[in-house]
């Protein structure tokens, strides 16, 4: 099964930009960028060779992916002027920087040039926010602290037990401690 190479644009404050996620220095002024929805497209993106990566960043694009819950092949309409700026960006760092010999992986680029092309506008599309809440710490269950200190309580009284004969038998061969 391919990748799924739909994204979306995602408002971005400034304060979250990270470099290192973002691209250079000059997306300081972006305030958008494009997102995947699935995560094992960002994941092949972030498999590729570090040129290719250089390339999506200084374009716009994240690293990170988000599912916004929109069905496959269609994007807001309000996010074209964002969308067609990103690409362009994209298509004019491709071309200035070539792309051949470089390692892509999973990452097909005309696989992705094919689902942009195919990928229409529709307007009214809500977006759904993931909502991402921390897992619950993992605790032991009741019975599991149960049996740790009743395991510890068996072990001290075998212990002392051992201890016991241990000296009961040395007292009977003569050896006193």
């Amino acid at each position: 099964m391919g990748l799924e190479y739909d994204f979306d644009i995602v408002n971005v404050a400034l304060n979250e930009i990270d470099p290192e996620k973002l691209g250079s220095d000059s997306d300081v002024e972006r305030q958008v960028c494009a997102v995947f929805r699935d995560i094992r497209t960002a994941d092949a993106l972030r498999g590729t060779s570090p040129k290719i990566r250089k390339i999506f960043l200084d374009a716009g694009f994240s690293l990170e992916s988000r599912n916004s819950g929109i069905v496959p092949g269609v994007f807001p309409a309000e996010d074209q002027v964002d969308r067609v700026r990103i690409l362009r960006s994209l298509f004019e760092n491709i071309k200035s920087r070539g792309v051949q010999g470089e390692y892509c992986g999973e990452f097909n680029l005309w696989d992705f040039l094919h689902y942009i092309r195919m990928a229409q506008p529709m307007a009214g599309i809500v977006r759904t926010r993931q909502v991402r809440k921390p897992p619950p710490p993992p605790q032991q269950p009741v019975s599991a602290r149960r049996r740790s200190i009743s395991g510890r309580i068996g072990l001290a009284f075998g212990l002392a037990v051992v201890l016991f004969v241990t000296i009961k038998l040395l007292a009977a061969a003569g050896a006193t401690p």
